[in-house]
């Protein structure tokens, strides 16, 4: 008999039917079929008998043992038996809880070890306040739009980049780079999902999708409605700076685009492929609108398309000449003044909330050129004034200048100029300290 019995009943006939239910011959097989054990007292059904067969004992085959102390393994029924000697796919229980016991210890040790090294990633972030007064206009624009997208989320708890799609078509984690960057929002690991840090080769990882960030409050009014309002009742005009953020966000809308036409007419842009469309799309929005963008991406997508169905081209050529017609068109754009259609916004591609604040506050929007972007922002600079009472008289001035010409002092003369500009002098005053 390969089946060892542990006897869990002191009922003689009992004790009896769980013998003959489990007896064996030398070969392996069953002495008795169940059917003929039964009826036994009220049990008239095979499957109840076995059933209350395992109420009666436990069953060991000698045959089936533990993988890692040889133990023999308990069999609930018949059909687990083993005929011939094999180890078992799973461990016995004893070795099964030193198993438990040990992963919960290497998993406490795991965390450990990420929470250490986690704290000390958190105490090299930046810390404190901020002025929100000192944020760039493109930082401010941004951070509105941003606040428009997750609100009321962003003054109140932790965001993930997943969470702040609303915020432009696409390049969303680009843009909060651009916020992290200017410390404007900062990582918060401890509110972190469970996986989103981990140690890999004993060095600190990190889903970038999954990484919680935080508003940096203002150092006034930290992180509030009111904080924000601060945002909204600035006047507006680095025009440098607002029109690279345009850029930025219309080479998004355009590559949202592109990528959908692509899709569309099974265009499969490499990494290199979709850089070299990206930077030209980019330049050519200095002086189109993005509807005019798209209308250029969509001709030239077409007729990548018309050519894959060639038969001396396939996909993958037809799909590498994509970069080359869009620069050629725009080229061709500009070198003959040609006017470009407009095209309409798609319905799946909204303009995200940065799209609506450049709309509200500067009535910009897709239709509008680069280059009337461009004078709009540049109209918002404050006009520079010339103080005409600190100009110097002119007569000072050319006799300055005659006497450096008819002694060779020119050099010097403009060196004790540039002296006495840096150590805070007017012009005028300074042409008459060296005149005198």
């Amino acid at each position: 008999m390969t089946v060892n019995l542990e006897l869990m009943t002191d009922d003689p006939e009992e004790r009896q039917l769980a013998i003959r239910y489990w007896a064996m011959s030398d070969t392996g097989d069953f002495l008795e079929k169940v059917i003929d054990l039964v009826p036994f007292r009220h049990i008239t059904h095979s499957g109840t008998l076995a059933s209350h067969v395992r109420e009666l004992c436990r069953a060991f085959d000698n045959n089936l043992t533990c993988p890692h102390c040889d133990a023999c393994m308990e069999v609930k029924s018949r059909s687990a038996v083993k005929k011939n000697p094999q180890k078992s796919f799973s461990p016995c229980p004893a070795c099964e809880e030193v198993q438990v016991q040990q992963k919960r210890a290497e998993q406490a040790a795991a965390a450990a070890a990420l929470e250490l090294r986690l704290n000390a990633y958190v105490e090299r972030l930046p810390r404190g306040p901020i002025d929100y007064h000192q944020l760039g206009d493109d930082e401010a624009l941004l951070l509105l739009a941003l606040d428009l997208a997750i609100s009321p989320r962003l003054i109140s708890e932790s965001f993930t980049l997943d969470e702040c799609k609303a915020l432009a078509p696409m390049d969303v984690a680009l843009l909060i780079d651009k916020l992290k960057n200017a410390g404007v929002v900062r990582e918060d690991p401890h509110s972190a999902a469970p996986g989103t840090y981990f140690l890999r080769d004993d060095n600190l990882m990190v889903n970038t999708h999954s990484i919680p960030y935080a508003l940096v409050p203002d150092q006034h009014l930290g992180r509030t409605e009111e904080a924000m309002q601060i945002l909204l009742a600035r006047e507006f005009c680095d025009s440098a700076a607002l029109f690279n953020l345009w850029l930025d966000f219309a080479s998004a809308d355009a590559v949202c685009y592109l990528l959908d036409k692509c899709r569309a007419f099974h265009h499969d842009l490499n990494e290199n492929q979709l850089n070299e469309i990206r930077s030209t799309l980019r330049n050519g929005l200095r002086t189109h609108s993005v509807s005019q963008i798209w209308f250029v991406i969509w001709k030239n997508v077409k007729d990548a398309a018309s050519l894959a169905r060639l038969v001396y081209y396939t996909e993958v050529r037809a799909t590498a000449t994509i970069p080359g017609k869009i620069r050629r068109t725009l080229e061709k754009i500009e070198k003959e003044g040609s006017i470009v259609r407009k095209w309409d916004r798609p319905d799946y591609q909204p303009a995200g909330t940065l799209g609506m604040l450049l709309n509200e506050l500067f009535d910009i929007d897709e239709d509008t050129p680069g280059s009337d972007v461009l004078a709009r922002f540049a109209a918002l600079q404050p006009e520079e004034t010339t103080d005409s009472a600190n100009l110097p008289e002119a007569e000072a001035v050319r006799r300055l200048l005659y006497d450096a010409l008819m002694n060779d002092s020119g050099p010097e003369m403009m060196f004790r100029f540039a002296q006495l500009i840096r150590g805070g002098s007017e012009i005028g005053s300074a042409i008459m300290q060296m005149s005198s």
